[in-house]
């Protein structure tokens, strides 16, 4: 597709060709430097880029070179970066006064940056393996110990590996090697981090550049920047990649063309038996190893769904027959083969999975349908595809579309939801007694006990989920277990599967004097969205009204752009927005009494599941 010249007056116009400069992933000899110093000098393109997000930079080197590349980067996934930075060195002080401006006036997000320099309890060239485990679990403890006194979520590059090695290859083997204790540190405290934190992984920042291109001695001793310049976009994209991971704003749903894409060939045309794919061939094998790679992802939650120009039962074949194909048409959430053009198609991709067109990254081997979805559907992340296809899972690993911050078993579980969400919304457009249908599931809310087990879970719904929510307000994992009795967490199990933890409230203790219960947030997964749980909540918190004997209830909606939902919701509920500054309120009742507000709600078709039951 042929790009049209831009319009340099046009603010917009420039904004788009800024970030279209800098495609995902970028290829090499892209001059990232130029197009982050334009974006950043260019106030009017850069206040189009979205939500503004305010980070807040601590570091024991100079970051000053890294800025630009900061804003870039997080242009790029759609959020509009307001940066400060302390002086280089005062990263343990800074945090450990509260009268600091961090504390007193704190970020959205903070980034914290060390080096291998930073290491203060490297045990000495000779130690035993109980003196090196010793010093890791110190090490660890008290940068651990740093982060949890910030008072927003953090990002953390871990601890690089030095290039100076005293004791040769044996420096990452035994106890008295930096590398050893800086790899033992990182994997120590990855596993105890606080809530809220996630690391970056400097270790394999290095290896993508190269060790000469990560270590830059020059350069330190000129300006006290630990890695070269050709480094700096590598570490901001990794940076900013993580923060959209832990602020809840990652992507869902991989959205995947079919013919020289998941194999070589067009199968309408070459017929089954023809397509390239298997380890057999070197034309096979390279489909084979990306199928893997999208298996594998697939897996740890990421929704897949299929959006291809071909007839429907043409394009189910090689799933359904081929012996090579790794991927199996359950693993597919979605399946648009048809010959729409493919902005529409994902589009209803989109409503299908009930997700936003931003929570999509398309991946197709033809360049005009990419140029097509990037001008039609700019929300969509569409990852540029190399022309060899053995490259492809390198291209869409390389660009960080899909950060994890935390693992927890509902992420492994998600796909299947979104799959048992697309059969259920399929029959529920079919069904004419949607009551009988809903009956039929014979669904159970689970109301799940606060623990260890869950509350990772419980951390990472209250986060992350953006259309059912009432508030931006997150909660620390220590702050939900201190307060466990104040929290409602439901799981929903029915006839198809189990959905895992969906629901969330937190509830403030009633005020006595107030005589209001107060909610501080409420969220909802959207894969459950039109099955009637939050009825179900509602009863719940209604329940705790009345045990309380107050007579209102009271709760804080702030929109976003994304959770226009929850509005009609409250109405629906009872409630009225009372004052300017986004409360609401509603007369508590005990559900389901005669005359009470309930009649006219919906019944739920739920079985109500206590932890004493």
């Amino acid at each position: 597709m042929k790009k049209e010249s831009v319009d340099m007056n046009r603010p917009h116009e420039r904004l788009v060709s800024y970030l279209d400069s800098v495609p995902f992933p970028w290829v090499e000899g892209t001059d990232i430097d130029r197009a982050a110093k334009r974006l950043v000098k260019d106030s009017e393109a850069l206040s189009l880029v979205g939500p503004e997000i305010a980070v807040q930079v601590l570091s024991t080197f100079l970051t000053d070179y890294l800025i630009n590349h900061l804003v870039l980067m997080f242009a790029r996934r759609g959020m509009r970066a307001n940066i400060r930075c302390d002086e280089y060195g005062v990263l343990a002080t800074a945090i450990l006064d509260e009268s600091h401006d961090i504390h007193t006036s704190p970020p959205d997000l903070f980034l914290i940056l060390l080096s291998h320099r930073d290491l203060r309890f490297c045990p000495s060239l000779n130690a035993d393996p109980e003196t090196g485990k010793k010093a890791i679990v110190e090490e660890a403890a008290f940068w651990a110990s740093l982060l949890s006194r910030l008072p927003a979520p953090a990002v953390q590059l871990s601890f690089d590996t030095p290039r100076l090695r005293p004791l040769g290859e044996l420096d990452g083997f035994i106890p008295g090697g930096v590398t050893y204790h800086a790899r033992g540190v990182n994997r120590e405290l990855a596993t105890n981090l606080p809530a809220f934190s996630t690391l970056v992984d400097a270790e394999s920042l290095a290896q993508t550049v190269g060790l000469h291109n990560w270590h830059d001695p020059h350069v330190y001793n000129l300006c006290k920047q630990p890695f070269s310049f050709t480094a700096l976009p590598h570490v901001a994209d990794a940076l900013s990649a993580a923060a959209i991971g832990l602020l809840g704003k990652a992507r869902k749903v991989l959205v995947l063309d079919l013919d020289n894409t998941l194999w070589g060939g067009v199968v309408g045309d070459d017929g089954l038996e023809h397509i390239e794919l298997g380890p057999e061939t070197p034309e096979g094998e390279p489909f084979t190893t990306f199928q893997r790679y999208l298996l594998g992802l697939k897996r740890r939650g990421i929704v897949l769904a299929v959006c291809s120009k071909n007839h429907d039962e043409i394009a189910r074949q090689p799933f359904r027959k081929h012996r090579a194909m790794i991927l199996h048409e359950t693993d597919i959430a979605c399946f648009a083969a048809n010959f729409d053009d493919k902005p529409t198609n994902l589009v209803q991709i989109a409503e299908s999975l009930n997700v936003g067109v931003d929570a999509l990254v398309f991946v197709d081997d033809n360049p005009v349908e990419r140029a097509l979805v990037r001008q039609e559907l700019p929300e969509v992340l569409t990852i540029e595809l190399p022309d060899n296809p053995a490259l492809f899972a390198t291209a869409l690993d390389a660009a960080r579309v899909f950060p994890l911050s935390r693992l927890t078993e509902d992420d492994m579980r998600r796909t299947d939801s979104y799959v048992s969400r697309a059969v259920t919304a399929r029959a529920m457009e079919s069904v004419s007694d949607m009551d009988g249908f809903l009956a039929g599931l014979e669904a159970q809310a689970i109301i799940e006990p606060v623990g260890p087990d869950n509350i990772d879970r419980i951390a990472q719904l209250l986060a992350k989920t953006n259309q059912f929510k009432l508030n931006p307000k997150v909660f620390s994992t220590s702050e939900l277990t201190e307060r466990k009795d104040d929290v409602i967490a439901l799981r929903l199990v029915d006839s198809l599967q189990d959905y895992g933890i969906v629901a969330v409230a937190v509830l403030n203790p009633v005020l006595e004097l107030d005589n209001t219960l107060v909610i501080e947030n409420w969220v909802m997964s959207c894969r459950v969205f039109s099955r009637r749980l939050e009825y179900v909540m509602h009863d719940l918190v209604s329940e705790r009204a009345a045990q309380a004997r107050v007579g209102s209830i009271r709760l804080r909606y702030v929109a976003s752009g994304r959770n226009g939902l929850v509005s009609n919701l409250l109405l629906t509920l009872g409630f009225c927005e009372v004052k300017n500054n986004d409360i609401w309120e509603a007369q508590t009742f005990l559900p389901n009494t005669a005359g009470d507000a309930t009649r006219h709600l919906p019944a739920h078709h739920m079985t109500v599941v206590r932890s004493s039951d």
